[in-house]
């Protein structure tokens, strides 16, 4: 690696994560508070479930095309019209509250949050200085993961007092920061070494790119284990009767996050990304089992500081890893694949550990989906020997 000290916190840099962070609040602010709006206009529960699903195929089908168009396109004029349309998906809420109508709604606003991930991963990454990649990756997926955590929890406390429009106007006014903060960004451009060669690529070489395939498997396999804490941490709560106290895993998780990723970047500039993500599988597997066999707070708070370090440094990690597999110019594409796979690894644990929970109980099921944490390791151990950095001199 190479250990030249440059700077990090460019203005830029700043710029690109205080607009992801407060991006990242507003869109899951709105993801958590509609179910809780559509149980008050349905008394439907699968309503909310169907919403989300549109909401997660019309991102995973526009992450197949959004790294061409951000390739093809200025990216700080596309980041400017994407945050305006987002903006616009949000307005149209006030307009007519029908299920059919917030279906589409959310079927727009899932392909306008795919451009944006798209956008903010990439940019994020072609800012970053070469020598402090993995630092400035895991900095910027911290203001990421700070924002999905944020989010619900501003929603549930808010419409607990006030009402889901008015919480649609507060995500107007976030969002419409965010846009401001887009007008001081730069244009990134991305050297292309033979831009004639590149031009003439065939489609699908833009949507995919075979070097990045073994990090997008290994990202998949760790949402899939995330999708099973999301979705069944509540329930399980319940299973082991120590109701909402439950919640309190995610505070040690939080933590040991914020903890672990102040020097995990680091690291991985130093050393490389094999020091961080053998351990961090381990104690992820780990973590899983003690949360599967937890029966009070003390295992369940063990177990969150655990998976907290599998948390903390297997996405971005993997994620800066990737991105040292290919040229400046499939930064889009790295980024792009990395993003299908987590949302494909989140909708498959979703369902298919939710099919393993409604047959042997959350607490075997989270032990049961350690497998997936070794299943990482181990194919992490075999394929990342055959991986090369790319070498552009």
């Amino acid at each position: 690696m190479n250990n030249t000290k440059v700077k990090l916190w460019t203005n830029q840099y700043l710029i690109i994560i205080l607009l992801s962070l407060i991006m990242f609040v507003s869109f899951y602010m709105i993801t958590a508070g509609f179910p809780i709006y559509v149980a008050t206009i349905s008394e439907n529960p699968a309503i909310a479930g169907i919403m989300t699903t549109t909401l997660m195929t019309a991102s995973l089908i526009t992450r197949f095309f959004a790294s061409i168009i951000i390739q093809k396109i200025n990216m700080k004029l596309l980041l400017i019209i994407s945050l305006l349309y987002f903006i616009g998906t949000i307005a149209l809420t006030f307009v007519n509250d029908s299920i059919g109508f917030l279906i589409v709604i959310r079927a727009l606003q899932g392909i306008g949050f795919c451009m944006l991930t798209n956008l903010v991963f990439t940019i994020s990454s072609t800012i970053v200085p070469k020598s402090r990649l993995g630092e400035g990756i895991v900095f910027f997926a911290m203001s990421t993961s700070l924002g999905t955590t944020i989010g619900p929890l501003i929603a549930i406390s808010y419409l607990a007092n006030f009402s889901f429009q008015s919480m649609m106007v507060l995500t107007l006014g976030l969002m419409a920061f965010s846009f401001v903060c887009s007008l001081f960004t730069k244009n990134t451009k991305v050297e292309k070494e033979h831009p004639k060669e590149i031009n003439k690529e065939p489609f699908y070489k833009y949507m995919f790119d075979k070097r990045v395939l073994l990090p997008s498997i290994l990202v998949a396999f760790n949402y899939m284990t995330i999708a099973g804490i999301v979705n069944f941490m509540g329930a399980f709560g319940k299973e082991i009767n120590v109701g909402a106290s439950i919640s309190q895993f995610f505070i040690a998780q939080g933590i040991t996050m914020v903890i672990i990723r102040s020097f995990s970047g680091k690291i991985f500039d130093k050393f490389g990304h094999r020091i961080l993500i053998i351990p961090a599988a381990v104690s992820g597997a780990i973590g899983l089992v003690v949360l599967g066999f937890s029966t009070n707070m003390i295992m369940v708070l063990l177990s969150g500081v655990l998976f907290g370090i599998a948390f903390a440094i297997l996405h971005p990690i993997i994620q800066a890893w990737a991105l040292t597999l290919v040229p400046p110019e499939k930064k889009a594409t790295a980024n792009s694949m990395l993003l299908i796979f987590i949302d494909s690894g989140l909708a498959i644990g979703s369902v298919g550990l939710g099919f393993i929970a409604s047959i042997v109980g959350y607490g075997i099921t989270f032990s049961f989906s350690a497998v997936l944490m070794i299943l990482i390791l181990i194919i992490y151990l075999i394929g990342s020997k055959k991986m090369t950095v790319y070498n552009d001199k």
